[in-house]
């Protein structure tokens, strides 16, 4: 299971997958939200 962390902020949201997690890093960095984004296994 993965989270990701977005502008050093880890996000509630957890993902089963290392797909899905680097797909959501993707659509926060298109959106212009995201400055870094990082991806935690836990």
């Amino acid at each position: 299971m993965y989270q990701i962390k977005v502008n050093g902020v880890l996000m509630p949201t957890i993902y089963y997958t290392l797909r899905e997690a680097m797909d959501t890093c993707a659509a926060e960095k298109v959106r212009g939200f995201a400055v870094v984004t990082e991806i935690v296994h836990l």
